[in-house]
């Protein structure tokens, strides 16, 4: 069994990159990139909601801890540049559940202490939602590039620019 494989195809990539090019700071374009990454990822999410019900131990906490996050990767990011949005659980325990355990036993192996059978559910979700997410994430990345060129647009008519703005439009 060899590595899982996610083939896809973009149309339009240049005209969106050019598009994406013309906004005049990086943080708009990343603004962009984010705002469009976290509306993608609502399908999977939800998806994930909607398996993790079948988890046997603490599901209620495990459903309401799944959620789309910019937080919890700015953190760890070092890239400064990249752009990165998390989907998943934050429960402690979830990763257990969504791969499972091998049988345990205590340090001193006088106690057995079980198993956890595998409960995959945001993998699950991934793999039926990705395509859906992908579609989305085409359309949204348009539609804040054009929300961003409004704002811009605006701020420029009430002369309320900023040197970095104005010296990014000015290439």
């Amino acid at each position: 069994m060899g590595q899982p494989s996610f083939k896809f195809e973009l149309h339009g990539v240049k005209q969106t990159m050019a598009a994406l090019e013309q906004l005049p700071t990086l943080s708009m374009k990343k603004t962009v990139v984010r705002n469009a990454l976290k509306k993608a990822a609502i399908p999977i999410r939800d998806a994930a909601k909607i398996k993790a019900g079948s988890i046997k131990y603490d599901a209620d906490n495990i459903v309401k801890s799944i959620h789309v996050d910019t937080k919890l990767t700015r953190k760890r990011r070092r890239d400064r540049s990249r752009v990165t949005v998390y989907v998943g659980p934050s429960h402690p325990l979830a990763h257990l559940f969504e791969f499972g355990t091998a049988q345990r036993f205590t340090k001193k192996k006088n106690a057995y202490r079980g198993y956890i059978t595998a409960t995959p559910f945001l993998r699950q979700a991934w793999d039926e939602k990705k395509l859906v997410a992908l579609e989305t994430l085409k359309k949204e990345l348009w539609e804040q590039i054009k929300k961003s060129a409004r704002r811009l647009a605006k701020r420029a008519e009430k002369g309320k620019l900023t040197k970095t703005q104005i010296a990014g439009l000015s290439k």
